[in-house]
């Protein structure tokens, strides 16, 4: 076991093993955390962040790795940022949250839901504004698939020559991109400015997002994954991550916090999305749910 870890995320990678382990993780905006070595140093999708026990610890981390570096276009400056004092301030009062139970349009487990809207409602009697809002991100689903399909190939490029060496599952997903057509990769950016200028609206009236980071509890690790969410049939395995992957086409900053314990025990995490480059909110919102919503840890002593 150890104290903290970096994850990279491209449809939900860091953030839902955060969710089902009962851990804290941040996907950061784009650049924020240099990635290197990589195949695709322009890359906007996939990025690199924290995870750790607690919420402090993930913001001690993040300012020990972001920062502009040499190596990636796309790293930006980070002088006068200080995450640990903002995970140290308290949240102004009123904040403005905004609590949708299913933005990818996929269903959600009710007890995952319970536990998620209970967080919410905390939050609001300790003085933040809550408002239950219904935003329907469906329509980007088909964008995400057509771009990691992108990514995949992007990725792998380098690689073409010995696909037989790779992995099937990985191979599959080449495949899968070279599929893909120039139509529909505009299509797929189309419908991520028409995401983000949603989000762009979305926030002239709310300092956060509220969400389940997933639509299932954590399930068996010799299930590969569900084929059904709050029985509704899921069509591919990447199917059940919506509620994840939607969120990274628009490169806001999203942690994934424990909020809760479901009937069966198991660590429920929910989603805070943040406004452009603002992990500090993010991060302060995300501590007053950990202070409000403790878990405790398990009795490592008994394993």
């Amino acid at each position: 076991m150890i104290a903290l870890a970096e994850g990279t995320d491209l449809g939900g990678s860091l953030r839902i093993p955060a969710s089902f382990c009962g851990v804290v993780g941040l996907r950061p905006s784009p650049g924020l955390v240099p990635t290197h070595p990589t195949d695709w140093v322009w890359d906007t999708l996939q990025v690199t962040g924290p995870m750790g026990r607690t919420v402090e610890d993930v913001a001690l981390m993040l300012h020990a790795v972001c920062g502009p570096s040499a190596l990636s276009p796309l790293s930006q400056p980070t002088a006068g940022r200080d995450f640990v004092a903002a995970v140290r301030s308290a949240i102004s009062p009123g904040s403005r949250l905004a609590y949708c139970s299913d933005v990818a349009g996929i269903g959600v487990d009710p007890d995952v839901e319970q536990v998620c809207r209970r967080a919410a409602a905390g939050l609001e009697q300790a003085g933040a504004r809550v408002e239950q809002l219904e935003l329907d991100l469906s329509f980007a689903r088909p964008s995400f698939l057509s771009l990691r399909g992108l990514w995949f190939v992007t990725q792998m490029l380098s690689r073409f020559d010995r696909m037989e060496q790779i992995g099937s599952n990985v191979a599959g997903n080449v495949r899968s991109g070279l599929q893909v057509t120039t139509k529909e990769l505009a299509t797929a950016e189309d419908m991520r400015g028409r995401l983000w200028h949603q989000f762009r609206q979305f926030f002239e009236q709310f300092d956060l997002l509220l969400t389940p980071c997933m639509a299932v509890p954590p399930f068996p690790v010799e299930q590969n994954y569900p084929d059904s969410v709050a029985g509704r049939p899921m069509s591919t395995y990447v199917d059940w991550i919506a509620p994840t992957f939607v969120l990274s086409l628009t490169g806001l900053p999203i942690a994934s916090v424990p909020c809760g314990l479901d009937s069966n025990g198991l660590p429920v995490g929910i989603q805070i999305v943040g406004k452009p480059f603002g992990e500090e909110m993010v991060l302060a919102m995300a501590r007053q749910v950990e202070e409000l919503n403790p878990i405790g840890r398990p009795n490592l002593a008994s394993l």
